[in-house]
Parts: C-alpha cells; sequence; structure tokens
C-alpha cells in the first residue's frame, strides 16, 4: 500500500490481548481509484499536493497527500490482479472509487500484531519517506492534518473500538450532508464517528467521509467549488471519488 504496514484482525480477546500497545490516532486511508491521473487532478484540484508515489511489484500505482504530522490520504489504483491484495481493489472497483479501509496510529515500533477480524482496519507507524520535501506538506488549501474517519455500520462495533483502545466514545452530536452522529471516539490525534448502516454511500463500505484540517476554512473553499453545508461546526464539505471530505477549521 506505498508503505508496509500491519493488517490487523482482532479476536475476542482484543482488550486483554493488546492492552500493552496505545492507539495514539489516525496514520492514513487508502482511497481506490480507478484512473490514477484524474483522481490526482481532482485533488490537486482541491488545493492539495500529491506526492508521486513508487512503482509496486504487483501492479499498484499510488499518489499522497501528505500532512506534516504524519498522516495522509493515498490514491491507490490496480492495474492488475495478482495477489491478495490487488485482487480485492480490481473487484472494489466494480462498484466505483472510494477508500477501502483505513489505517490507527500506534507509535510503539515493538508492537507486533496477528491477524484478526476487521479486514478493514490495520495499524502503521507513520514511517515518514527519506523523499519527502517541505513542498509535499505546502497543500495551497492549508491542510494540514487527516483528522478524522466517519464509519457507518462498520464491524468494528463502538463498543469493541472502546474496549480495546481504552477510551471512552464522546456523546456530542456532528453533522453532515449525510446524517449525523452522537458516538465519536476522540484520539489524542484524530476522531472515529459512528454513523448507521443507512447512510452508507455503497452497501458494504463503511468508510462514508474523511475529514481533513485546515488552517484557514476560507482559504480552503477557494478550492472546494463543490462545497456544501453541514451543520454544528465550522466547516464544509465536497464530494470526491466515492466519499465526503469534510474540510474543518483548525
Amino acid at each position: 500500500m506505498g508503505r508496509l504496514v500491519l493488517v490487523l484482525i482482532l479476536s475476542v480477546v482484543a482488550p486483554r490481548a493488546w492492552a500493552q500497545f496505545s492507539v495514539q490516532g489516525l496514520d492514513h486511508v487508502p482511497v481506490v481509484v480507478r484512473d490514477l491521473k484524474q483522481a490526482t487532478a481532482d485533488f490537486t484540484a482541491l488545493g492539495f499536493v500529491m506526492k508521486p508515489g513508487q512503482p509496486h511489484a504487483n501492479g499498484l500505482q499510488n499518489a499522497h497527500a501528505k500532512f506534516p504530522d504524519g498522516t495522509e490520504i493515498e490514491l491507490i489504483s490496480p492495474t492488475v490482479a495478482v495477489d491478495t491484495l490487488s485482487t480485492r481493489y480490481v473487484e472494489w472497483l466494480k462498484d466505483g472509487d472510494g477508500p477501502a479501509s483505513f489505517g490507527l496510529y500506534v507509535p510503539d515500533e515493538n508492537a507486533a500484531f496477528r491477524p484478526g477480524a476487521w479486514p478493514g482496519v490495520f495499524f502503521a507507524h507513520r514511517q515518514k519517506s527519506p523523499t519527502d520535501m517541505p513542498e509535499h506538506f505546502a497543500h495551497p488549501n492549508g491542510a494540514i492534518s487527516l483528522s478524522g474517519v466517519w464509519l457507518a455500520g462498520s464491524e468494528a462495533e463502538p463498543w469493541m473500538v472502546r474496549s480495546f483502545i481504552g477510551r471512552l466514545v464522546d456523546h456530542r452530536v456532528a453533522c453532515a450532508p449525510f446524517g449525523s452522529s452522537s458516538e465519536i471516539l476522540a484520539l489524542d490525534e484524530g476522531e472515529i464517528v459512528f454513523l448507521p448502516q443507512s447512510v452508507q454511500r455503497v452497501p458494504g463500505r463503511p468508510i462514508v467521509a474523511l475529514s481533513v484540517t485546515v488552517k484557514s476554512l476560507d482559504v480552503a473553499l477557494r478550492y472546494a467549488w463543490r462545497r456544501v453545508y453541514g451543520c454544528g461546526r465550522q466547516s464544509r464539505w465536497v464530494e470526491t471519488h466515492g466519499m465526503w471530505l469534510e474540510l474543518i477549521q483548525q
């Protein structure tokens, strides 16, 4: 996926087995796209600097919107189905573009994770590339962080995540054009918003939206030409490549 990640599948003993490791925040989200060139152009038009990825042995191609805190949005496109991951992405695109999974940031470099029951969630260590340059983080729209993932009807039930991470779900309202939620898992760096399954854009795809923090909403809106209003907080929304994208004021 552009960098090595460890796929997560949790067992029913997760709270005991993994309590020694701490999830600090979000890591990155792979968004599977049919046409990488067009998707890169669309994100560039939204004010993101897109860093080209490296060729993959399994034919995957990618590009990255990287942020100073180590989070990122990864655009990734399969060319052929030659292994498990590329085959999954080829099948995924039969229902269109969209985010396929999301990563949680675990600072402990010694953490060892074994496969489990949530194929759409993984843990990673925010591995910054030596080819990252200051200009890769200088987004014209002022974006500074991937700060939220909105899950609708995910297998990662709120109580499971709460038990695993050892945090409480906040009961406050977060509104979006597609609905609202009163359950938010607040991490040290970012948040996960839980929504009913009914708001899934495509059945079986629980990641319906991402939030990106920007320095100035006024600046970001110069690039978000098809913006719509949400409610409850200082942000605006745009639709792109099978998902909603929230631009939220720092």
